[in-house]
C-alpha cells in the first residue's frame, strides 16, 4: 500500500515517502519539467529509447496525464475530491474563453471541427495548471516544487553536453537544445546560480552543492545551444538584481555579472567560436543574421493582422494573412509569432490580451508580495528566485514563442510554487484583498481599506429620495 501522505508535510515519515504516492508526484512532475527535445539521438530521454507511452503524445503530455492519475489514485485513497482554487485561475478561464470563441471563429471559417496546433499553447495553459495545482496543495510544497524546477535544470544541462559529442541529429548545429522551454531551463540555471552564490543559509546547502557542481555542464550547454534570448534575459535578471537585492551585495553581484560573461566567453571560445559569434551578432546587428531578420520581418505582417481583427482576433486554427512577402526559404510561422506580446491579441483579440495581463499582474503582486513577507533566509531566497523568473519570462517574452509547446507545463509549476509561497509566508489564500503598496512598504500584510459607512450612507440617501 502507498503512502499517500499526510496534510501536515512536516510531520511526515522521510523514509516510508521514497514509496509514497507523493514522492510519486515529485518525480512526474521533475521529469515534465525537462523531457523532450527538438534534437534526436539523445539517451536521456526515456520515451525516445524505452517503448513506453502512448502513440502521438508527446512527453509533457504524457507525464502530465500520468501526474493528473496519480492524483485521482491519490483522491481515491483519502476520499478528499476537493478542488484548489487560485488568484490565477479567473484570468486562466478567460484566456480559455477567448481562444475557445476564437476556435470556433476559426472552424465556421474552414467549415469543419478539427484538433488544432494551439490545442497545445494557449489552450492547454488552464488544464496544466489546474492539474500541477491539485497535485500540490500544501503550503510546504511551494519549497519543494522551487527545488524540482532548480533540480530540472541539471539534467538538461547534462544532455546538452551529451548531444554535443554522441548526437548524430545534424539539428544540433542550430543548438544543442533548441526548445523554448529548454532555453527557459538555462536561464532558470544561471539566476540559482547566481542566487545561491548570495545565500548564506542552511536548509538548501545540498541543492546549492548540486547546482554548483553544474556549472561546467550549465555553461558549455548554455553556449552551445545558442539561446540568445535566454543569455540576454539572464544578464537582465542580473542587473535587475541590483534593484531586488539589498546594497551590502552589489558588490559581489558586480563579480558575479562578470564571471556569468567569463563563463560564455571561455565555452565559446573552446567550443565553437565562429557558430557563437554568428548567432550572437544577430543581437546587434539583426539584418545580418537570418533567424533574427525573419523575425524583424514577421512583425509587419502581425500588426496587420491585429489591426484588421482587433476585437477577437484572427482564428486559432487558421493561418494569418501574410500581407508583406515573406522568403520562401525562410523559417516563420502563420500560426504564431515569435513575440508573445502580440500573440495574444493577434488570436485572442481583447479577451485574450486581458487575460495574459491580468494573469501576469496577480503573478507580480504575489511574488512581490511574498518577497517582502518572508522571514528566513530560505524564504528571501524563493522570493527572489519567484521574482526574476517573472523577469526572465516577461523579457524572453519578446524575443520567442514563449505562450505554447513544453513550456506550459513548467509555467504552471512556476505558478504553483508562487501560490503555495504565497499561502506559507502570509497565511492567506489570496492577496486579492491586500493592499500591495502598503504591503511592500510596511513588510508587513495590509489588507485593503473599505469604507463600508459612506456607502451605507451614500445607500440610504438614494433610497430616501
Amino acid at each position: 500500500m502507498f503512502n499517500t501522505g499526510s496534510q501536515d508535510f512536516q510531520k511526515s515519515n522521510p523514509s516510508r515517502d521514497y514509496l509514497s504516492l507523493r514522492t510519486l508526484k515529485y518525480v512526474l512532475c521533475w521529469l515534465l519539467l525537462w523531457q523532450d527535445g527538438m534534437v534526436g539521438g539523445s539517451a536521456f530521454q526515456i520515451l525516445e529509447n524505452l517503448p513506453i507511452g502512448i502513440p502521438g503524445l508527446s512527453p509533457v503530455p504524457f507525464f502530465t496525464l500520468l501526474l493528473a492519475f496519480v492524483v485521482v489514485l491519490e483522491r481515491t485513497l483519502t476520499r478528499d475530491f476537493t478542488l484548489k482554487r487560485s488568484d490565477f485561475g479567473a484570468p486562466l478561464l478567460l484566456m480559455l474563453l477567448a481562444f475557445f470563441i476564437s476556435w470556433c471563429r476559426g472552424s465556421l471559417i474552414n467549415q469543419r471541427v478539427t484538433i488544432i496546433y494551439e490545442i497545445q499553447d494557449a489552450f492547454s495553459w488552464p488544464f496544466e495548471y489546474f492539474v500541477i495545482l491539485n497535485a500540490f496543495r500544501d503550503p510546504e510544497e511551494g519549497e519543494v516544487l522551487w527545488k524540482i524546477l532548480i533540480l530540472a535544470v541539471l539534467p538538461k544541462a547534462v544532455e546538452g553536453m551529451y548531444i554535443y559529442f554522441f548526437s548524430s541529429d545534424d539539428h544540433k548545429n542550430w543548438g544543442v537544445v533548441q526548445d523554448w522551454r529548454d532555453g527557459f531551463l538555462l536561464g532558470i540555471g544561471a539566476i540559482s546560480t547566481m542566487l545561491f552564490l548570495h545565500y548564506r543559509g542552511t536548509a538548501l546547502l545540498k541543492v546549492r552543492k548540486l547546482v554548483l557542481l553544474g556549472i561546467p555542464f550549465l555553461g558549455f550547454t548554455f553556449i552551445m545551444s545558442y539561446r540568445r534570448t535566454f543569455m540576454l534575459g539572464a544578464l537582465v535578471s542580473a542587473l535587475a538584481m541590483f534593484v531586488t537585492l539589498p546594497r551590502v551585495l552589489w558588490r559581489r553581484q558586480v563579480g558575479l555579472i562578470f564571471g556569468f560573461l567569463l563563463i560564455l566567453v571561455f565555452f565559446g571560445a573552446v567550443t565553437n567560436p565562429l557558430g557563437v559569434l554568428a548567432r550572437l551578432s544577430g543581437v546587434v546587428d539583426p539584418q545580418h543574421e537570418g533567424s533574427a531578420y525573419i523575425r524583424l520581418m514577421e512583425y509587419p505582417n502581425v500588426f496587420r493582422n491585429i489591426i484588421d481583427n482587433p476585437i477577437w482576433g484572427t482564428p486559432v486554427g487558421t493561418e494569418w494573412k501574410v500581407y508583406y512577402r515573406m522568403p520562401a526559404s525562410s523559417v516563420y510561422t502563420t500560426l504564431g509569432t515569435h513575440n508573445a506580446y502580440l500573440y495574444w491579441p493577434l488570436r485572442g483579440g481583447i479577451l485574450g490580451t486581458v487575460a495574459f495581463f491580468w494573469l501576469f499582474f496577480r503573478l507580480w503582486k504575489s511574488a512581490l508580495i511574498n518577497n517582502a513577507l518572508g522571514k528566513s533566509k530560505e524564504d528571501f531566497f524563493f522570493g527572489q528566485f519567484g521574482i526574476h523568473l517573472l523577469i526572465l519570462y516577461q523579457f524572453a517574452c519578446f524575443f520567442g514563442l514563449l505562450y505554447g509547446g513544453n513550456i506550459t507545463a513548467l509555467l504552471a509549476v512556476m505558478f504553483t510554487a508562487i501560490k503555495l509561497t504565497a499561502k506559507k509566508v502570509s497565511g492567506c489564500d489570496s492577496y486579492r484583498s491586500v493592499d500591495m503598496v502598503k504591503t511592500l512598504r510596511s513588510r508587513q500584510l495590509v489588507l485593503k481599506e473599505y469604507n463600508t459607512g459612506n456607502v451605507a450612507a451614500k445607500l440610504a440617501a438614494m433610497l430616501a429620495t
